[in-house]
């Protein structure tokens, strides 16, 4: 037996893993992302609320006032305290109210206000920033930038910001006067650190989830292609090389007999090892009678031209088979080489609608039968051309002379034919499509060449009847 570089079961195996692995990818974005925009969304409001509770207790000619001379006045000092309850009460990293002075690279931002927590106000007061406090270097020239931005807003603006001390989403509101003039920013910041730590944990939970599920998946798969493809196909593989080496040079008809698996499942590898099985009879048959001392040298030719048809002829149907089909090619292609404008053919190419379904539905046997109804009716739409079997429902007829002449009317026919009615049983009366393409000199260098065109014809035939049938 060979060794495959690249075993079915081998590639099934791998499309699992390929799968689960692009499926906890994918889910994990999802997840993330999805979580991500939820909290931001809370984080949102929590901060919109903040700023507009926070705003209302803003008197904005005195905060300016303040903001000018550098004095603080009553207002400020009670609007400070009222600041100061919402750190003790709220979540919030920092509450503050700052003003762009400048775009050089130190000194550049003036504080107006920044609230503190009850510790931080009047136990560790070290840090605390005061009416008028000018930055160092805690502001560089792209974050004055956007500061200079937000004061010519009309609304809150939000943004992330990652400093030393962790991730803040802030929420920056312009102040403004009576006259509408900005006079500084309110911003609340909140500490987002936690938030995406907890996202990396729920993203890699889920990935564990999806794994175990998607390994889950795989064995079970496996086992069951294993059961219903994979060893049925290696089965039957192994008993058609095994019957060929025995065949190879021998000369006992009876040892030319294919020991056939026995396969369990009731597909398509079933119904192969069936058709192996009867073609090996059949060349018993045949070698027999060949070798028969009785026969006389009519029957010697009668057996040659049997053997020479059995080559020749899908059994299934009678047709013609893809072996004939390559050989009518050949000649054809010969003939486009040696004198182009002197051939005259047409192809008509021929599928089943809903093979699978009839298939599934009704069984292997039914559609065995839709393949010997479908090309009865080929046979006798088109009465004068070779029709071929070259593969599963795929039909082709290489119409000449007449057929060829007469080619629109009798695909006209042929559809008529085929035309499907609800009521019918689906392998008594066909549904199927048909495509039709004329040789023509100068454009076709091959048979080929019009066989593609036959193919679209066949396939835009097929797609028109699926969206009729759907509406």
């Amino acid at each position: 037996m060979d060794t495959h570089k690249k075993t079915l079961s081998r590639s099934i195996a791998l499309g699992c893993v390929l799968f689960t692995v692009i499926l906890c990818l994918t889910l994990s974005f999802l997840n993330y992302y999805t979580l991500r925009k939820a909290l931001r969304e809370r984080y949102h409001s929590q901060i919109t609320d903040l700023l507009r509770y926070v705003d209302r207790h803003i008197d904005d000619t005195d905060l300016r006032r303040c903001t000018e001379t550098g004095v603080e006045s009553d207002a400020y000092r009670e609007l400070l305290r009222f600041m100061d309850g919402i750190m003790d009460d709220f979540s919030v990293h920092y509450l503050y109210a700052i003003k762009p002075v400048s775009l050089s690279e130190t000194h550049n931002v003036m504080v107006i206000l920044s609230a503190e927590d009850y510790h931080n106000r009047y136990e560790d007061t070290e840090g605390n920033l005061y009416l008028g406090w000018v930055s160092d270097d805690e502001y560089d020239i792209e974050t004055v930038r956007k500061l200079y931005e937000i004061m010519a807003q009309d609304d809150i603006v939000f943004f992330i910001e990652k400093t030393e001390w962790g991730t803040d989403y802030t929420g920056a509101l312009p102040l403004r006067d009576d006259s509408g003039a900005c006079y500084g920013i309110l911003c609340v910041d909140i500490d987002v650190t936690a938030m995406f730590d907890e996202l990396t944990r729920n993203a890699l939970n889920n990935s564990g989830v999806v794994v175990l599920l998607g390994l889950l998946y795989t064995v079970a798969f496996m086992l069951w292609s294993r059961r219903n493809i994979t060893a049925p196909v290696q089965d039957l593989e192994k008993g058609v090389v095994d019957f060929a080496g025995r065949s190879h040079g021998q000369r006992s008809v009876d040892a030319l007999k294919f020991e056939a698996p026995v396969i369990r499942t009731d597909n398509e590898v079933k119904s192969l090892a069936r058709a192996i099985t009867q073609m090996t009879e059949d060349m018993q048959d045949y070698v027999r009678e060949v070798l028969s001392a009785e026969a006389t040298s009519r029957d010697m030719k009668k057996l040659a031209d049997a053997m020479s048809t059995l080559a020749t002829v899908d059994p299934l149907t009678g047709s013609g088979n893809l072996t004939a089909c390559m050989r009518e090619e050949e000649a054809i292609n010969r003939q486009i080489a040696e004198d182009p404008s002197g051939v005259d053919f047409a192809l008509a190419m021929i599928d089943i609608n809903c093979m699978k379904y009839i298939n599934d539905g009704f069984g292997h046997e039914k559609g065995d039968a839709a393949l010997r109804c479908l090309a009865e009716t080929a046979t006798r739409a088109f009465p004068h051309s070779q029709v071929f079997r070259i593969g599963g429902d795929e039909f082709i007829v290489i119409l000449r002379k007449q057929d060829c002449r007469d080619a629109e009317q009798l695909q006209e026919r042929f559809h008529a034919e085929t035309s499907w009615p609800k009521n019918d049983e689906p392998w008594v009366k066909l549904s199927a499509s048909i495509g039709v393409a004329h040789y023509t000199p100068g454009r076709d260098h091959s048979m080929d060449d019009v066989l593609k065109r036959a193919d679209q014809a066949m396939y835009d035939m097929k797609q028109a009847m699926h969206a009729a049938w759907e509406r």
